[in-house]
Parts: C-alpha cells; sequence; structure tokens
C-alpha cells in the first residue's frame, strides 16, 4: 500500500483557519483505495486510532484534532491501517503548539566543540 503523506507548515496553518482548531490533516486518498480503514496517530509515545474523514467527492483523509493538546513540542508519527491489517511506512513530523497555533518544529543542532590546541607556535623571531 503506497502512501504519501505531506504534512507541512502551510497545510497546518490551513487547517487552523479552514476548521477552527487545530488539526493535522493528510491529503485525500484517491477514490479506488477503498482500502483505507483507520489511521494510527501517535504523539510522544501515545498512539491512538483515528477514523478517516469524507470529503463530499467520496475522498478520504486524515483530519485529527490537536486542540486537545497542551502547548509545548510534539512529535506525531502516523500510519494507515488498510482493510487487510496492513500498516504504510510512518510518516513523522514535529511541531510546537502554543494556545491554536502550530508552527513546524525542528530541534535545535547542538554547536561542535573544538578541542584546544597547543600547536600554536606563537610569535616567534628569527
Amino acid at each position: 500500500m503506497k502512501i504519501i503523506f505531506i504534512i507541512g507548515a502551510a497545510l497546518m496553518l490551513s487547517a487552523t483557519w479552514a476548521f477552527g482548531s487545530p488539526f493535522l490533516v493528510s491529503d485525500p486518498y484517491p477514490r479506488e483505495d477503498k482500502g483505507l480503514m483507520k489511521f494510527l496517530v501517535t504523539i510522544n509515545g501515545e498512539t491512538k486510532e483515528s477514523l478517516p474523514a469524507k470529503n463530499a467527492d467520496g475522498t478520504l483523509y486524515l483530519k485529527y484534532d490537536l486542540g486537545s493538546l497542551a502547548d509545548g513540542i510534539y512529535t506525531v508519527t502516523i500510519k494507515a491501517v488498510n482493510t487487510k491489517g496492513q500498516e504504510s511506512s510512518p510518516a513523522t513530523y514535529s511541531f510546537k503548539k502554543t494556545g491554536d497555533r502550530i508552527e513546524p518544529y525542528t530541534p535545535p543542532v547542538p554547536k561542535q566543540k573544538i578541542a584546544p590546541t597547543r600547536s600554536y607556535p606563537g610569535h616567534m623571531s628569527k
């Protein structure tokens, strides 16, 4: 089962505007793909099941409410499950929630420490 998730800042912010509360939203699945049964949404190690939402044209998509989460930094992993119980490869996204605002989050890269050197010759006169 091939699955593609495009979860980005624009999608998250547009979900806030379109639905009124912060939601995690995926791209719709094609109507021909009738095997989608549920999503497994794991947020900071806690997994919950979510049934797909349905567009007017019959396509299914993920719509997961993030409004109940406290303010903080979260990492979410999403898997789609088909009617045979097969799971897709996971899609991972990190975000920072502040009130009703969701922003992408990238952990800071630790600075590389440079060991002191004792090979500096100093000022040598000839």
